[in-house]
């Protein structure tokens, strides 16, 4: 099952914005896109997500969110 940018940002709690911000820096980049290039995300994609908001949540710089995610220990 996909999750359109809009479903996953209130599932979040976060703004359409952020979810196309972390897209454009590689942060968080959806599974999938349709034909027409809408963006769904995956389960794998929501659980990234929630990684990503409890490091923001530490004050952890995207840069830093980034480097831990792309080389967990």
């Amino acid at each position: 099952m996909g999750y359109t940018v809009k479903q996953i940002a209130q599932l979040a709690g976060v703004t359409l914005r952020t979810l196309r911000y972390y897209d454009k820096i590689g942060l968080l980049t959806p599974s999938t896109r349709t034909e027409a290039g809408y963006r769904i995300y995956s389960l794998e994609d929501v659980e990234k997500l929630q990684q990503i908001l409890f490091f923001r949540e530490l004050d952890f710089p995207l840069s830093r969110i980034l480097e831990i995610l792309d080389n967990p220990a």
